[in-house]
């Protein structure tokens, strides 16, 4: 049986997921906002994704889609 303290235990992480899930796709939603090529697309995905753990990656991703 699930207690209430358990339920909450569960859904705080289902909103760090969430928000951390939110913060990641940032520059990506940037990059379809500001009508981005596909290309660039695609490298912010890439940068967001695969190199986001750095900060380094997320900061170049979130660079690409911003530039004007």
């Amino acid at each position: 049986m699930i207690t209430l303290n358990g339920l909450l235990h569960i859904l705080r992480y289902i909103v760090a997921i969430a928000v951390f899930v939110c913060i990641v796709l940032t520059p990506l939603y940037l990059a379809i906002a500001n009508d981005r090529s596909k290309y660039d697309n695609m490298r912010v995905r890439m940068g967001s994704w695969m190199f986001g753990w750095s900060i380094i990656g997320w900061f170049f991703a979130l660079f690409i889609s911003a530039k004007k």
